[in-house]
């Protein structure tokens, strides 16, 4: 007889805390889906950004016998690949630093052996 008195008194605490717990999720669900609309806004930006300055880096780069790509994450840009020589890497770099939207750049060129 204790241990049902003891059962019935915990099933409203026990529903309670369900209650409580559907009540809080939905709650952070609309600040999930907005963290994911805000994210997949800046992933399509930087991808809009990254085909832009690939163009220039390829121009450029094809001018000065260099192989270069760009990566984009949130408007900061890393150039990778090869070049000639450092004043390819600064041309590039300074065409880059142009493009509306960029908010750094920075190099992991490595240069060509000279010969």
């Amino acid at each position: 007889m204790r241990k049902a008195l003891i059962l019935a008194s915990l099933i409203p605490a026990l529903y309670a805390g369900a209650s409580f717990a559907e009540q809080s999720q939905p709650a952070s669900a609309p600040a999930q889906e907005a963290a994911a609309q805000k994210h997949a806004a800046a992933s399509a930006a930087d991808a809009a950004l990254g085909r832009q300055i690939n163009d220039v880096v390829a121009k450029a780069a094809g001018q000065l016998g260099a192989k270069i790509e760009a990566q984009v994450n949130n408007g900061d840009v890393v150039l990778s690949g090869t070049a000639p020589n450092q004043d390819a890497v600064a041309r590039i770099a300074e065409e880059v630093s142009r493009v509306p939207g960029v908010k750094s750049v920075r190099s992991q060129v490595n240069l060509l052996p000279a010969g």
